[in-house]
């Protein structure tokens, strides 16, 4: 009877991982990726009396749209998501930015239609087609990319750049995965 017992947790030791690794499997089958990049680092710097650097507060950002009811490029935004950035540094990096001295630019790659919004880098059968992301300032109000200035202040709350999927005028918008990479620099005026 002992070795019936003994038998019995040696069957239910092996048992537990096999269990453990078959709902890991099952777990890790039913995920599905959905990846978005939004990297942002650097420094400022004119002279060394004034030093700033930029950051965010998301190094990714997750866009999700309905082709049905996306807006058009250029339209303002009914459902960003909004990314705050603020500029940090000494007092004279203050002192500049109460002066109205720095900007954000916003660059990337343009979408081929227009050239103001950030194309979607997605390739292959999975890719949507006539869709773009769009930049928005925190009022909704559309950003051309590699054009556009935000001027950051001290004073004006909270400030950063917003996103939503866009339709491209004269396409098909179709459904699939969005992919962009955008570079948030800090520029001197």
């Amino acid at each position: 009877m002992s070795e019936n017992i003994h038998m019995k947790k040696k069957l239910t030791g092996l048992l537990f991982p096999a269990f453990l690794l078959a709902s890991s499997f099952c777990a890790e089958a039913a995920i599905e990726d959905q990846s978005a990049t939004l990297s942002i680092s650097g420094t400022a710097v004119a002279d060394t009396d004034a030093l700033c650097s930029i950051s965010a507060q998301a190094s990714a950002v997750y866009l999700r749209g309905d082709i049905s009811n996306l807006i058009n490029l250029g339209e303002v935004s009914n459902n960003m998501t909004f990314v705050p950035l603020s500029i940090q540094g000494n007092e004279e990096c203050f002192a500049q930015m109460k002066e109205g001295r720095f900007s954000y630019r916003f660059v990337g790659i343009a979408d081929s239609v227009e050239g103001k919004a950030l194309a979607n880098a997605s390739e292959g059968d999975s890719a949507a087609q006539g869709v773009a992301i769009g930049l928005f300032d925190k009022q909704g109000h559309p950003v051309d990319i590699n054009q556009d200035y935000i001027i950051p202040s001290r004073n004006n709350g909270v400030q950063g750049i917003g996103f939503q999927v866009v339709k491209l005028d004269g396409k098909v918008a179709t459904a699939g995965t969005i992919h962009g990479v955008l570079t948030i620099n800090v520029e001197r005026l």
